[in-house]
């Protein structure tokens, strides 16, 4: 039974969120052969302040990103 964690940076919609996940089921379900009760994805959502890219949380680099 794959386990498949996934962590990304909050703010995406539901949406886009549930579409991602039916995506990587159906990838993994193709390529190794399980059936779809089988995969198990977990998707967790960080927020920008609690995630560092070197010294800078991504709130910080995205702030000094825009114009």
């Amino acid at each position: 039974m794959p386990v498949i964690n996934v962590q990304m940076l909050a703010g995406r919609s539901p949406e886009q969120k549930n579409t991602f996940m039916k995506e990587v089921a159906e990838v993994t379900q193709r390529t190794l052969g399980v059936p779809e009760h089988a995969v198990t994805i977990i998707l967790t959502e960080v927020e920008r302040e609690h995630w560092s890219v070197g010294s800078r949380t991504m709130a910080e680099v995205q702030a000094a990103a825009k114009p």
